[in-house]
């Protein structure tokens, strides 16, 4: 009998545990089936990103402004990195082992260990082979111009996000897609063989910019070297083709350099010639003298007398720099008299002159896509007064940006009809209504020629081989009790050639000094450096023979 029970007891025992072993046996193969083999691949098959590189940026003639490189980061995933590695890690990657223990302690899954590391400094980390370090390929933005298009081209941050300029304004264009793809791993985590595509990359979209890098390398020598020799604050150059808005190049100083950020100070990514807004001052004179012509008061046989050199308007007096007597419309705009401009304008209807002013695209921002791009100021008529509408016939009262001075002068050099401002090639150059009429413009443009002649004030702007129209402007500068005594904003604006426009450069020279801080003296050197190079880079035929030259051929 006690036989028979112990032999039952074994019997059932051993009935128990082979139902317990087929039990885990379903369990393994028909219950947890998925997340075992899961489980299992997750060990040696693995996702992996497949990153892409950002559109290139190139100038008008391809030349690449931006481009992507290919770096390595190093990253560890801090569950499969033991800390008796660390040591070995923090030695190689150079980054201390206090450091790398920190980061290990706040991330969970994923840590960088160096970003964007050239092929070889990061095989120096990964030939080390620990345990939970990898490499992961991306894309470092790299600037082959440097500091000369840094303002136009702008910069992205480490992860390759667009920040200022073309790179932040088209940052939906530009940016890539990363893609993925399944891979088989060793025991140490190394790729050994791709199993498949899941989802394929995409680059960004190139981009074609109006730029011309000859002439922007040529605007950044010019301005560098003027506001380093002035002294000054700061200075902008805008160049313009036109015949269809196309901003051939356009600096500001001071610089940065785009692919050296370790010390950049955020004042200098400023794109100035887009961004800062001041008072024009008397490059503002053309721009109401054509609105004068244009109303039929006037005639450009007109005399206004400007005696005895000021006018009292109100409680303001508005001066010029010595008693001009009677003068034409012409001489008006040669001698840059504020008494004569003025005296001018109060005869205008301010609404006209406003829509005038409006349509050359003062008071808006020109539609180009830039971040951050100022729209200037341009009041409402109805609030004007008589010594406002005045005061503004030579640039005070309003506020404009280079970019907006060059838009409205390449207007005016288009034979009056509207050009709008472009920096990507793509987009469709837009020539708008007639804002000035044809003949205006072109009488204009005449005065504006003997601004660079002997008895003008831009005289330093003149070029040997071809005609110029300019116009020079001073102003002082508005600071917090008022307009500054000593500090002023010199510029010019020239059209070259003048018979037959091809190109409108705008040149504003922020603080200048004391000694020589008229626009003639300080900024219309630097239009004649520019475009005695710039006129036959573009083919423009000369049409004028200097004097020299002449004499030369006699002899």
């Amino acid at each position: 009998m006690l036989a028979n029970w112990r032999f039952y007891f074994v019997q059932t025992v051993l009935v128990a545990l082979l139902a317990i072993v087929v039990w885990r046996v379903v369990g393994l193969q028909v219950l947890e089936k998925d997340f075992l083999i899961e489980q299992g691949t997750s060990r040696w098959q693995r996702l992996e990103v497949i990153n892409a590189p950002r559109g290139m940026l190139s100038d008008r003639h391809g030349e690449p402004v931006a481009v992507s490189t290919p770096v390595v980061s190093v990253w560890a995933d801090p569950r499969e990195l033991r800390e008796a590695d660390i040591p070995r890690l923090a030695e190689a990657a150079d980054v201390s082992a206090k450091t790398l223990q920190a980061r290990r302690q706040q991330h969970r899954a994923f840590m960088y260990i160096n970003r964007h590391m050239t092929p070889d400094e990061a095989e120096r980390i990964l030939s080390r082979n620990i345990r939970g370090v990898y490499g992961l390929t991306e894309y470092k933005r790299y600037y082959p111009a440097g500091e000369v298009a840094a303002h136009v081209v702008g910069f992205t941050d480490i992860d390759d996000h667009g920040q200022e300029g073309v790179e932040l304004a088209f940052e939906n264009q530009l940016r890539s897609e990363s893609g993925k793809k399944e891979v088989i791993r060793d025991l140490l985590g190394r790729s050994v063989r791709d199993v498949g595509l899941i989802e394929a990359p995409k680059a960004g979209q190139d981009l074609r910019l109006t730029i011309d890098l000859r002439l922007q390398y040529l605007a950044y020598r010019e301005l560098k070297k003027a506001v380093t020799q002035l002294d000054a604050l700061a200075g902008s150059v805008v160049i313009m083709d036109v015949r269809n808005g196309d901003v051939l190049a356009m600096v500001n100083q001071p610089g940065f350099n785009p692919n050296n950020r370790a010390q950049l100070n955020p004042t200098a990514t400023r794109n100035r010639a887009m961004t800062d807004q001041a008072e024009p001052g008397s490059v503002m004179k053309p721009i109401s003298m054509a609105v004068a012509l244009s109303s039929q008061q006037f005639s450009i046989s007109s005399t206004i007398d400007t005696n005895p050199g000021y006018l009292r308007v109100g409680d303001y007096a508005i001066r010029d720099f010595r008693n001009y007597g009677v003068l034409d419309m012409t001489g008006i705009i040669t001698k840059s008299s504020n008494v004569g401009i003025a005296k001018v304008a109060q005869q205008l209807d301010g609404q006209r002159m406003w829509e005038t002013l409006y349509g050359l695209g003062f008071g808006q921002t020109t539609g180009i896509g830039y971040p951050g791009e100022a729209a200037g100021r341009l009041p409402n008529p109805m609030n004007w007064h008589a010594v406002d509408k005045a005061a503004m016939s030579y640039g005070y009262g309003l506020a404009v940006t280079p970019l907006q001075l060059a838009q409205a002068y390449a207007t005016l050099a288009n034979d009056g009809r509207q050009v709008n401002a472009r920096i990507l090639m793509d987009t469709p150059a837009v020539i708008g209504e007639q804002v000035v009429p044809q003949d205006v413009a072109r009488q204009v443009l005449g005065m504006m020629e003997t601004v660079v002649e002997p008895k003008g004030t831009g005289t330093r702007a003149a070029l040997d081989w071809f005609s110029v129209a300019g116009k020079t402007g001073t102003t002082h500068k508005v600071g917090a009790q008022g307009y500054e005594d000593e500090k002023y904003m010199a510029s010019f604006v020239g059209i070259a050639p003048a018979d037959e426009p091809r190109i409108v450069a705008v040149i504003v020279i922020n603080e200048p000094p004391t000694d020589a801080y008229f626009g003639g003296e300080a900024a219309a050197p630097v239009f004649r450096g520019i475009m005695t190079q710039a006129l036959p880079l573009l083919g423009v035929q000369p049409d004028r023979i200097p004097p020299q030259a002449r004499l030369g051929g006699d002899s």
